[in-house]
C-alpha cells in the first residue's frame, strides 16, 4: 500500500522524532531529503538505500528536528527553499514528515527534483528516493 503526502505547516510538527538525513551518494548531492519519523506511533520509516546514504538521529524534539533538517538540506549551492509535507497512513493519521529541498529551476530544469515513494510493509514504511527522470537525463548528458 502506498502512502500519501500533503503540504504541512511547521506548527503541525509536534512531539519527538527520529530524524533521517538522506543524502544519496555524497554530501552536497541534489538527492538530499530529511524525514521526521514520529516516535510515539506504530510505524517506522526505513530508507530503501545502503546505510552510507543516510544518517539516523533518535529522540529529537520537533523544533530541533526541523532546524537540523533545514540545515541539512541546504548543502547544495542551487538551494532556494524547502517544502514540508506530512506523511499519512490510510486513515489520514500523520506518521511523519518530509522536508525536501527546492532548487533554482534554471539549474536542473525544475525546482523539485525528487521522486519519493512510501510503501507500507507490516509496520515499516519503506521510503525510496530517486531523481525525477528528466533530471537524471539532464545530469547524464
Amino acid at each position: 500500500m502506498g502512502l500519501k503526502t500533503e503540504f504541512a505547516r511547521a506548527g503541525e510538527v509536534r512531539g519527538t522524532f527520529t530524524l533521517i538525513l538522506y543524502s544519496g551518494s555524497h554530501s552536497g548531492s541534489i538527492e538530499t531529503i530529511a524525514f521526521l519519523d514520529k516516535e510515539d506511533d506504530l510505524y517506522t520509516l526505513e530508507p530503501f538505500a545502503p546505510e552510507f546514504a543516510y544518517r539516523i538521529v533518535k529522540g529529537v524534539p520537533a523544533r530541533e528536528a526541523l532546524e537540523r533538517a533545514e540545515g541539512f538540506i541546504q548543502m547544495n549551492s542551487s538551494f532556494m527553499g524547502s517544502r514540508l509535507s506530512k506523511i499519512m497512513d490510510d486513515r489520514d493519521c500523520i506518521i511523519g514528515f518530509e522536508l525536501r529541498p527546492l532548487y533554482q529551476p534554471i539549474t536542473y530544469g525544475i525546482s523539485d527534483v525528487l521522486d519519493v515513494h512510501y510503501k507500507m510493509k507490516d509496520r515499516k514504511v519503506i521510503v525510496s528516493v530517486s531523481l525525477k527522470p528528466s533530471v537524471s537525463v539532464s545530469l547524464s548528458s
